[in-house]
C-alpha cells in the first residue's frame, strides 16, 4: 500500500526592492533585453506590444532580430528590443498612441508593421507573426547571415546543433554525443559528463523507456539523422528532478515546427560498419497537427581481445603460487533496431492545447565471442575453448498526453502532464565449453527477462507577477514497478541438467514538489532561486530470500543561479545545487550474469541514493566572429556507488571447484572532482568555421577499501568549409584520456571523421560521403585493474585487458525533403515531463 504524502509548496522570499525587471527579460540574456534608444525621450505608460518573428521561407524563428518602435507623430524611434532565441519579443511601458514597428536583421529585408494602435494605457497588444524575407543581394555579400554555430552557449545549457554537422549522417546517437562539449564516450557507447556517468538522458525533454536499462545500448538505437540538437544542462534547477552528480543530456529530434501544410523527408545510409533508413511526415491543417517518423538501423563490426587475470593472497607471494587465467578471442558485435513515433497536437482555442504521442524503440544486440581459455588455480589447471553468444532484446514504448492552458496574462500558464512508459527486455547468455575437435561437455544457458513500468503525473504552473518577478511551482508523482525473472541452466553430456530460478520485484515511488523564483536586478543581474522536496518510498522482494529491502527517505534540494552581463558582450554565471542520485535497476538487480567462464556481474539491492554538491563558475564572451566560454566546477559526492570486485570460489554441479571474479556495487566512496571546461568557435572567413572544446579535471576517489586519483581530460575539434555550389566539407575529431575509477584505469579512446556533401534538388536533398577513422584501421585499448586485499575481498588480484576494435568505415548517405508550407503560426513552448532522478547503467547488460 503506497504512502500518501501531502505535498507542501515551498516558499522563498525576496526583498521587493530587487524585483525591478520585467519577467520577459528574465528568460533571456541581458543583451536581448529591451532598452530605450539613446537620445530619445518617450512618454511612458503601462501598455505592452508583443509578437514573434519568423523566417518567411523556413518558418524558423529569427533569433535576436531588432524591433524598433516608431512614433507616427514624429517619425522617430522611441523604444526598441531584441527577439529571444524563439523569435519572441515584447516592448513594455508603452503609452497610448499611434506607432509603427521596424523589424530588421542582417540578411533580411526590413519589414515595417504599420498602424500599430495602443488604445489604452494598460493595453496588451499582440501583433502575431512577423515574417522576414531574405535579402538576396545582401545574402550574396554576407554568406554567414542568420547561421547558427555548431555549438551555442545559453544561459542554462550548452547546445550542440547536430543537424549542422554533416559527419553525423548515417551514424547513431552515440556517434553524435561523443562530439558534444563536456561529454565523453568509450568504444561501447558509455557516456560521461565531465567525468561522471551519473547522467540522465532525455528525448525531447521527456524520459524514454529505452533508457530504462542500459543507456549505452539505447543510444545505438537512435539514428543520428533524426537528431536536431543535443542540450547539456550541467546544473539543473529545482524544477528538474533530483538529477545527481553530473547533469542532464536532452536529445532534441527533428519534428513538426508548427507550420501549416504537409512536409516530409526520407534518408538512407549504406556503410561498411552500419546502415540505416528513416522517413518522417508532418501534417498540419487548422487546429490539428500530426507528425510521425519511422526508421530502422543496424551496425556490424569485429575485433579481438585478451584478458589476463592474476590473483594472490599476498603481493609478496611468488608468481608460480598464484592463480592465473588467460583468455583471448575474436568478437563480432551485431545489432538491428527499429523506431517509430506518432504524435499529435490540437489547439482547441488560443488558450487551450492538447498534445500526445506514442514512441517505440526495439531491437536486438548480439555479440559472439570465441575464446581460448587457460586457467590455473589451487583447485585445478585446465585449457579449453569457450564459444559465447550474448543476446539482448528489448522493446520500449512511451505514451504521453499533455494539456496546457494559457492565461490572458502573457507568460502565465498551467500544464497538466502524464506519461506511461513500459520496457520489456530479454537477456540471453549462452556458453559452450569444449575441447578442440570434440563435442561440448558443458552448456550454460542463463537468461533474464525483465519489465520496467513507470507512470508519471505532473502539474506545472508559471506566474509572472505585476512587479515583474517570475514564479514557478509544481508537483510530481513517479510510480515505478520493476521485475526480473532469471533462469540458470547447466546441461551436461553424462548427467542430468540442473537449473535455478531467481525472481526479483522492485517498487519505487517518488513524490515531489518544487518552487523557483526568478528576478533581475538593474537589468544586468539575473537571479533564480529554487527549492525541491522529494519523498522516496522503496520496497523490494527477492523470492527465496527473507531479507527486507523496504526503506524510505526524504530530501530537500536547493538551487541558486546567478547571471551577470557586462557591456552586452561579457556574461558571468554562478550556480549551486545539491542533488540526489537513486540507483536504477542496472545497479540493483541481484541476477548474477555469467558473462564468461570466470567473470560474473551482479547488482546489489541494498544500495542507497548518492548525495552531491555541485558548484559552477562560468564566463562567456563574443567578439566579431568568435565566441568563447570557460567554466570551472567542483563536484563532491558522498556515499558514491562504485564497482567492487572480488575473487570467489564457484562449485560446479560435478563437485569440482574453480575461481571467478565477481563484480558488484556498493556505496563505499567519496568522489571529489575539480575541473575546467572550455570551448569556442570562430570564423576565419565567411566560408570557414573552426570550433573545439576541452574538459580537464582532477578526480579524487577514497573509500575504506581503496583509493585512486589523477588527472583526466577530453578534447574535441571540428572544422567545416563551404566551397559554394552546394558543396561543403567537415572534419571532427577527439581524444579522451584514460578514465580513473576506484579499482584502476580504463582505456583511452579517440576518433576522427571526414565528410563531404553535395546539395541536390534546389537544396531539398543531398548526398554525402563519410569516412570514419580513415587514418587508422583499428584502435587498441587497455584496461588495468589492481584490487588490494580487503575485508570484502580477502584475495588481491590484478587484471589486464586489451581490446582491439576495427573502427575504420565508409558510408554514403542520401536525404530528400518534400512538401510545402501554406502559412505560419507562432511557435508555442511546450511543457513536458522529465524523469531525471535515477542513476542509470553504463552497459554490460545488467538489468
Amino acid at each position: 500500500m503506497k504512502k500518501h504524502l501531502l505535498l507542501l509548496l515551498l516558499g522563498l522570499s525576496t526583498a521587493p526592492a530587487f524585483a525591478q525587471a520585467p519577467a520577459s527579460q528574465q528568460a533571456r540574456p541581458a543583451q536581448q533585453q529591451s532598452a530605450a534608444v539613446p537620445g530619445t525621450t518617450a512618454p511612458k505608460g503601462n501598455a505592452k506590444i508583443s509578437g514573434v518573428i519568423l523566417d518567411a521561407e523556413t518558418g524558423k524563428p529569427v533569433e535576436f532580430a531588432t524591433v524598433a518602435l516608431i512614433s507616427v507623430a514624429t517619425g522617430k524611434p522611441i523604444d526598441g528590443t531584441m527577439a529571444d532565441d524563439k523569435g519572441r519579443f515584447s516592448i513594455t511601458k508603452v503609452a497610448a498612441g499611434q506607432y509603427k514597428l521596424n523589424v530588421s536583421f542582417l540578411g533580411y529585408k526590413l519589414q515595417t508593421i504599420e498602424n500599430v494602435t495602443v488604445n489604452s494605457d494598460n493595453a496588451d497588444l499582440n501583433i502575431g507573426t512577423v515574417s522576414l524575407a531574405s535579402d538576396a543581394k545582401r545574402l550574396s555579400e554576407v554568406v554567414i547571415t542568420g547561421e547558427k554555430p555548431l555549438v551555442e552557449e545559453k544561459i542554462d545549457r550548452t547546445v550542440y546543433n547536430a543537424e549542422k554537422d554533416i559527419t553525423n549522417a548515417g551514424g547513431n546517437a552515440a556517434d553524435v554525443l561523443q562530439k558534444v562539449p563536456s561529454l565523453s564516450l568509450d568504444n561501447d557507447g558509455n557516456v560521461q559528463l565531465r567525468g561522471s556517468s551519473n547522467v540522465r538522458v532525455l528525448i525531447n525533454n521527456k524520459p524514454s523507456a529505452i533508457m530504462a536499462g542500459s543507456v549505452a545500448d539505447a543510444l545505438k538505437q537512435i539514428p543520428a539523422d533524426q537528431i536536431k540538437s543535443v542540450e547539456v544542462i550541467t546544473s539543473p534547477s529545482a524544477k528538474y528532478d533530483a538529477e545527481g552528480t553530473a547533469g542532464i543530456i536532452n536529445i532534441i529530434t527533428k519534428r513538426d515546427g508548427g507550420l501549416q501544410g504537409v512536409t516530409g523527408s526520407v534518408a538512407a545510409t549504406a556503410g561498411t560498419r552500419g546502415s540505416n533508413g528513416n522517413a518522417s511526415l508532418n501534417i498540419r491543417r487548422g487546429k490539428l497537427g500530426i507528425n510521425g517518423t519511422f526508421g530502422g538501423n543496424m551496425f556490424y563490426n569485429k575485433g579481438n581481445m585478451t584478458n589476463e587475470f592474476t590473483g594472490y593472497d599476498d603481493p609478496a607471494t611468488p608468481i608460480d603460487e598464484t592463480s592465473f587465467n588467460f583468455q583471448r578471442g575474436e568478437t563480432r558485435p551485431r545489432g538491428a533496431f527499429m523506431n517509430g513515433v506518432l504524435g499529435f497536437e490540437y489547439d482547441f482555442n488560443p488558450k487551450n492545447s492538447l498534445s500526445g504521442g506514442i514512441r517505440t524503440n526495439g531491437g536486438q544486440f548480439r555479440v559472439t565471442n570465441d575464446q581460448e581459455v587457460y586457467s590455473k588455480n589451487a583447485f585445478r589447471t585446465e585449457s579449453f575453448l569457450n564459444d559465447i553468444v550474448m543476446r539482448n532484446q528489448r522493446i520500449g514504448t512511451d505514451y504521453n498526453l499533455d494539456f496546457t492552458h494559457y492565461f490572458k496574462n502573457p507568460g502565465q500558464e498551467l500544464a497538466l502532464l502524464s506519461l506511461y512508459s513500459v520496457t520489456n527486455t530479454e537477456n540471453r547468455i549462452s556458453q559452450d565449453f569444449y575441447n578442440e575437435g570434440e563435442a561440448p561437455y558443458t552448456l550454460k544457458r542463463n537468461s533474464n527477462d525483465g519489465a520496467n513500468k513507470e507512470l508519471t503525473f505532473q502539474a506545472d504552473y508559471t506566474h509572472p507577477f505585476k512587479n515583474k518577478t517570475s514564479l514557478e511551482i509544481g508537483a510530481k508523482t513517479i510510480l515505478r514497478d520493476v521485475e526480473s525473472d532469471a533462469v540458470y541452466r547447466d546441461m551436461f553430456i553424462n548427467r542430468p541438467e540442473t537449473s535455478r530460478i531467481d525472481n526479483f520485484f522492485y517498487q519505487q515511488d517518488v513524490y515531489a514538489s518544487y518552487m523557483t523564483y526568478g528576478f533581475a536586478i538593474k537589468k544586468k543581474l539575473n537571479v533564480k532561486l529554487g527549492g525541491r522536496y522529494e519523498f522516496t518510498d522503496i520496497s523490494a522482494d527477492l523470492i527465496g530470500n527473507d531479507k527486507d529491502y523496504t526503506t524510505d527517505y526524504d530530501n530537500f534540494i536547493p538551487s541558486v543561479a546567478l547571471s551577470y552581463s557586462l557591456k552586452n558582450k561579457h556574461t558571468f554565471k554562478a550556480n549551486f545545487t545539491q542533488r540526489i542520485q537513486r540507483p536504477s535497476m542496472f545497479f540493483l538487480n541481484p541476477y548474477r550474469q555469467e558473462q564468461t567462464s570466470n567473470t560474473f556481474v551482479q547488482g546489489n539491492a541494498n544500495l542507497d541514493a548518492e548525495l552531491t554538491d555541485l558548484y559552477e563558475l562560468g564566463y562567456s564572451t563574443f567578439f566579431k566572429t568568435t565566441s568563447i566560454n570557460v567554466t570551472g566546477y567542483v563536484r563532491h559526492t558522498d556515499n558514491a556507488i562504485e564497482p567492487i570486485a572480488s575473487i570467489i570460489t564457484v562449485t560446479d554441479d560435478d563437485g569440482s571447484q574453480r575461481e571467478a571474479t565477481l563484480l558488484t556495487f556498493q556505496n563505499i566512496a567519496t568522489n571529489k572532482t575539480y575541473g575546467v571546461s572550455l570551448f569556442g568557435n570562430t570564423k576565419p572567413t565567411n566560408n570557414w568555421t573552426i570550433g573545439g572544446s576541452s574538459n580537464i579535471y582532477y578526480v579524487d576517489l577514497n573509500s575504506m577499501y581503496n583509493s585512486n586519483s589523477g588527472w583526466m581530460y577530453n578534447i574535441n575539434a571540428n572544422s567545416s568549409y563551404t566551397f559554394g555550389k552546394g558543396i561543403s566539407a567537415q572534419f571532427n575529431g577527439g581524444f579522451n584520456s584514460q578514465r580513473i575509477q576506484l579499482l584502476g584505469r580504463f582505456a583511452a579512446f579517440s576518433y576522427h571523421g571526414l565528410a563531404i556533401k553535395k546539395e541536390l534538388f534546389n537544396k531539398k536533398g543531398g548526398i554525402s560521403l563519410g569516412l570514419d577513422n580513415p587514418f587508422r584501421e583499428s584502435m587498441r585499448m587497455k584496461n588495468d585493474v589492481k584490487a588490494p586485499a580487503t575485508k570484502v575481498n580477502p584475495r588481491a588480484y590484478e587484471q589486464h585487458m586489451v581490446m582491439n576494435n576495427f573502427n575504420r568505415g565508409v558510408r554514403v548517405s542520401f536525404n530528400y525533403s518534400f512538401g510545402k508550407m501554406d502559412q505560419q503560426k507562432p511557435p508555442r513552448r511546450k511543457k513536458s515531463i522529465r524523469n531525471d532522478d535515477a542513476k542509470q547503467g553504463d552497459g554490460n547488460g545488467v538489468g
